[in-house]
């Protein structure tokens, strides 16, 4: 957390440095455009560089070494400029300095505790960036945590589960004849737990897989061709309720055709499920653009979701009802989320109990 001072003409680079040092400021004093470069490198929590030392070539280094620097970073640079009545000059100038991003111009003379405040700010300003950075490097750390752990938890746990699941299947095909009903219906139930066990995991592998999405800029994707592939994956189900499914225009989106047709299987298969006994099924998808983004809702004349629940349902392994009524894991809302938080959207329900249910999700462009 020390100023660099570039300020090779006259006492301005003296001046400044005994004034922050009267502060108990760490400063170091730059020769010339290089040696700032080399220091800002080694580290800095803001620069302080007379307007004069700002040359077309001095400017050009700073660009490129502000280019090679990581997203989080935003090097705040203190420019002293020439004092008097602003010119077309003096602004043309000042646009130019634009260039270098996180700018405080200080018009000359400098009172001294205006150097002070202005260098205080910008480090202020420096340490909000470091600590942003470990949150990001901790939230790496944690999703990187979570994959290994899903990871294992997928490879360790499996392998009794299969046993489990054939040994039960041995029991009722070659010992059914002598159980009792009670027995069967045991053996029954220790099978379909080990299979909700083995969607468990699967869902849990999702669900980490989603949680290292890289946050980068997908190529355009007509997003009919990933709604296509869910409905493609849901035609039993479909088949099975009758279901009416209706279908508007679909945008262009930037996003991966396999976590968007993830996102659309997820909402698509809740309708199916969460549906009325008296009624056909219908569901109603459609995509409008509101401001910079396009809003994606899948309608349908189900069950309904509370007021109370609408927001704890996007949570991990949250169910409003028993498996005994609808069987799932409590994973499919919270890997929609996911899915859609990471590319920057947000995803809500608006409902109510008996009605049916909208589920929004957006998707800047």
């Amino acid at each position: 957390m020390r100023a660099v001072i570039l300020a090779p003409v006259g006492r301005d680079a003296t001046l400044l440095a005994s004034s922050l040092a009267t502060m108990e400021m760490d400063t170091a004093v730059a020769p010339d455009t290089k040696a700032l470069v080399q220091m800002l490198t080694e580290g800095a929590g803001c620069a302080i560089i007379a307007e004069e030392a700002l040359t077309a070539p001095a400017v050009e280094a700073l660009k490129v070494w502000l280019a090679e620097q990581p997203p989080w970073s935003d090097m705040p640079f203190v420019v002293l400029t020439f004092g008097g009545r602003a010119t077309r000059e003096s602004h043309r100038r000042a646009s130019q300095l634009q260039a270098l991003g996180n700018v405080t111009l200080i018009e000359r003379p400098v009172r001294p505790d205006t150097a002070i405040s202005s260098v205080r700010s910008a480090l202020r300003a420096r340490m909000r960036q470091y600590e942003i950075r470990s949150r990001q490097e901790a939230l790496l750390q944690a999703n990187a945590d979570l994959e290994q752990f899903a990871h294992s938890a997928s490879h360790d746990l499996r392998e009794p589960l299969r046993s489990i699941g054939i040994c039960s299947d041995l029991l009722v095909r070659d010992y059914a004849p002598s159980l009792e009903k009670k027995g069967i219906e045991l053996l029954n139930f220790i099978r379909s737990g080990a299979d909700r066990m083995n969607a468990l995991l699967d869902d849990l592998l999702t669900y980490a897989h989603v949680s290292s999405i890289p946050e980068m800029i997908s190529e355009p994707l007509d997003a009919m061709k990933p709604l296509q592939g869910a409905l493609d994956n849901l035609t039993a189900a479909i088949q099975e309720c009758n279901a009416k499914i209706t279908i508007g225009d679909m945008p262009v989106v930037r996003m991966r055709e396999s976590h968007l047709s993830q996102v659309f299987q997820n909402l698509i298969g809740n309708a199916l499920k969460y549906r009325k006994s008296d009624e056909q099924v219908q569901i109603e998808l459609s995509a409008r653009r509101v401001d910079n983004e396009w809003r994606f809702n899948i309608g349908d004349n189900g069950i309904g979701v509370p007021p109370a629940y609408q927001e704890t349902i996007f949570g991990i392994f949250k169910r409003l009802h028993p498996n005994s009524e609808y069987s799932g894991t409590g994973m499919g809302l919270a890997i929609c989320k996911r899915i859609v938080e990471r590319y920057r959207g947000r995803i809500w329900v608006e409902s109510e109990p008996g009605c049916g249910a909208n589920f929004f999700f957006s998707i800047p462009d």
